[in-house]
């Protein structure tokens, strides 16, 4: 039998999230200051371009945030290209093939890292990622965070991380800024929720996994529920369920049946608040990595629908 304590948590974040006032966003102040300095990233080994963007002060220290960022070949300013900010996920970074796959594709991307880090591993064979000079708070989620100052945790950080990359390819004279979506995988599918409901500046989004309204059987469920009000507390501010009803552009939600992280009723509840148009690509089985989150077709179609206009793919339903 289900425990009490995650339905009672459910139903405050339901509440929150269904509210018919918007919350304020943390991120506006964000979103007011424009494109961040970017600075030289020297020593790292891809066709993308490296570079620092200056990120938000950190227990009042200044960050900066590493990312890859890529233009076609064939753009210019007076033949404007498409653009998509990519998310990475939990164990992941910025990924340089992420960015190139894009720009093959014709469009403009960046992707950031969103925890502090590089991409160069802290040893061979190891899962983690080095943390350089600059870095703000270490992901994931941040549920150790819940008691510091808001500014200073590890959501606020990821999102402005997001929000402050999109202000950087929009700043570039060979992109369409009314043509910039969102794509994120897992942690970056969360992230990619809460960022399209608080910066509407963006045309698109694809979320892969990742979503809100995370008491409702997600792998961090029985986590928050055993946090008591520290758990409440990290859902009323940084559950994506809060944000996405804010949201208006246009929603991709690909994932699998029987993902072990994010189940299917937490996307059922996340595309059903979303404000503009939701459409889906829920497969019977879908294996949860990086690689598998950013190879969906349909993704490629929904951007290309919204960027160039052309017909979607089958695998992409109106219908769940």
């Amino acid at each position: 039998m289900r425990k009490k304590e995650p339905v009672r948590l459910l139903t405050i974040i339901t509440t929150v999230a269904l509210s018919t006032a918007a919350p304020a966003s943390p991120w506006d102040a964000v979103l007011g200051k424009g494109a961040p300095a970017a600075h030289e990233a020297a020593g790292f080994s891809g066709k993308a371009k490296a570079v620092f963007l200056d990120g938000e002060d950190w227990c009042g220290k200044p960050t900066r945030f590493f990312a890859w960022y890529g233009v076609p070949e064939r753009a210019s300013e007076t033949n404007k290209c498409p653009a998509v900010v990519l998310v990475h996920g939990g164990l992941g970074t910025a990924f340089d093939g992420w960015v190139r796959m894009w720009n093959e594709r014709g469009y403009a991307a960046i992707a950031m890292d969103t925890c502090g880090s590089v991409p160069t591993r802290v040893s061979p064979g190891s899962e983690q990622w080095k943390r350089h000079d600059w870095s703000g708070p270490a992901g994931w989620g941040g549920f150790g965070q819940v008691d510091e100052s808001e500014r200073d945790q590890w959501t606020y950080h990821a999102v402005s991380d997001v929000i402050r990359s999109h202000s950087f390819l929009r700043s570039l004279p060979e992109v369409d800024s009314a043509r910039i979506g969102i794509t994120g995988i897992s942690w970056g599918g969360y992230l990619t929720c809460i960022a399209a409901g608080v910066d509407h500046r963006f045309a698109w989004a694809a979320p892969v996994y990742g979503c809100g309204f995370y008491v409702d059987g997600s792998a961090w469920a029985k986590k928050l529920s055993d946090m008591g009000a520290r758990g409440e507390k990290w859902l009323r501010t940084w559950d994506a369920g809060v944000y996405l009803p804010a949201a208006r552009c246009p929603f991709l939600f690909v994932s699998g049946k029987t993902d072990p992280f994010f189940n299917v009723q937490m996307l059922k509840k996340s595309s059903a608040v979303v404000k503009g148009p939701v459409f889906y690509d829920i497969r019977e089985t879908m294996p949860h990595d990086q690689d598998t989150g950013a190879a969906p077709e349909s993704i490629r179609s929904f951007a290309d629908h919204w960027s160039f206009g052309k017909p979607l793919s089958p695998e992409i339903s109106h219908e769940w």
